[in-house]
């Protein structure tokens, strides 16, 4: 999925926490914080945070949607960082969703299902 082909699109109140994938990523623990997301889409998502992250890591975040029961658990990698201009976040982190299917690593259609559902009510708000 393009960058270019996905609206972004916010919902205030949204948070993430992250974990880095690893060969051993079972073992891995999610962050002890949560942290907000700017903005939003079907490809990724950016979100501000205290720690700069790699570019090209790997990491599984659980997205928390304000009124929405289910936490979902996504498969991303870390495409850009920058220094926050604010003071509350040292960083402003982009990330993008892996592809949605049944490939190894591959997020379920139902995630891309729901932020298509998303998307959809954010237009409808705006």
């Amino acid at each position: 999925m393009k960058k270019r082909d996905c609206k972004r699109f916010s919902i205030p109140g949204t948070t993430l926490f992250y974990r880095e994938r690893s060969f051993f990523s079972f073992k891995e623990k999610y962050s002890d914080d949560y942290f907000p997301v700017v903005d939003l889409s079907k490809g990724g998502a950016k979100f501000l945070c205290h720690e700069r992250l790699t570019p090209g890591k790997a990491v599984i975040v659980k997205l928390n949607i304000p009124g929405n029961d289910k936490t979902w658990e996504i498969n991303a990698s870390i495409r850009w960082i920058s220094k926050n201009p604010e003071q509350s976040y040292r960083y402003q982190t982009g990330i993008s969703f892996n592809p949605f299917g049944t490939r190894k690593d591959n997020n379920p259609m139902e995630i891309l299902s729901f932020l298509e559902n998303l998307e959809g009510d954010a237009e409808k708000k705006s």
